[in-house]
């Protein structure tokens, strides 16, 4: 049977992946999921799609992790992020599917090459880099949904503990996402299509990330993360190809 053939089980199974990534790590479902749905629905449906289902598995990851979250640490990120993500919607809607693929396999596959080498960076001390990393992060939000890996590079510099970046991350994840969902509900991009596909993967999402839950304190962060990372290169290779 062509994988193709039923949208929805593929869909869902995608997301459920995303939401097991997510649950255990603390970050990485916007990730995983547009590596894989643009090529079965689409770059405009998974965009608003992943946005949609990023608002409850966030809020829900923030909840868990609430007491290493401050809005201090991440205040200007976030305002930053907020104003940016309008940005990236537009460029959303103005730039050829086929150019903003090959833009998102880049951003994946130098992503995964970040992490794979854990790459030593400075620490960045002025608070003007938070406005910097926060922006490009609200730009690909509004594009891709793909805003953590600038926010986890400032993250890794700033020297976050992993308390302090699960709770962090997951704040502005939370905020950046209710702001992407309405912009796009704006431009109409919040198809009956989309959330047709939303409400069918909840089920699947749901398990994906009280599975993650319940294996975050059993299974190794690290080699769990590094099968990820393969799947995410092989991804981001085919988006280029």
């Amino acid at each position: 049977m062509d994988i193709y053939s039923n949208e929805y089980l593929v869909v869902s199974s995608i997301i459920f992946l995303a939401a097991l990534t997510h649950s255990i790590t603390g970050f990485g479902f916007s990730i995983v999921a547009m590596s894989f749905l643009p090529r079965i629905v689409g770059l405009h449906t998974s965009v608003p799609l992943v946005t949609l289902v990023t608002i409850v598995g966030n809020s829900i990851i923030w909840y868990y992790y609430r007491r290493g979250s401050s809005f201090k640490a991440v205040g200007r990120l976030t305002i930053a992020s907020l104003i940016a993500t309008p940005i990236g919607i537009y460029f959303l809607d103005l730039i050829p599917e086929t150019i903003a693929l090959k833009g998102l396999g880049i951003l994946i596959v130098s992503y995964v090459l970040y992490d794979w080498f854990d790459l030593t960076l400075p620490k960045l001390k002025s608070q003007i880099w938070a406005y910097l990393f926060g922006g490009i992060s609200g730009i690909l939000n509004g594009a891709y949904t793909i805003n953590g890996p600038p926010l986890i590079v400032y993250a890794n510099c700033r020297h976050w503990t992993p308390e302090e970046f699960k709770g962090n991350l997951t704040a502005l994840f939370f905020f950046s996402s209710v702001l992407a969902a309405i912009a796009h509900g704006w431009q109409g991009n919040i198809t009956i299509s989309v959330w047709k596909f939303a409400i069918y993967s909840l089920p699947a999402f749901s398990v994906g990330l009280w599975l993650g839950i319940i294996f975050s304190n059993k299974l190794n962060p690290i080699i769990f993360r590094r099968i990820t990372l393969a799947l995410l290169l092989i991804a981001g290779a085919r988006l280029l190809i």
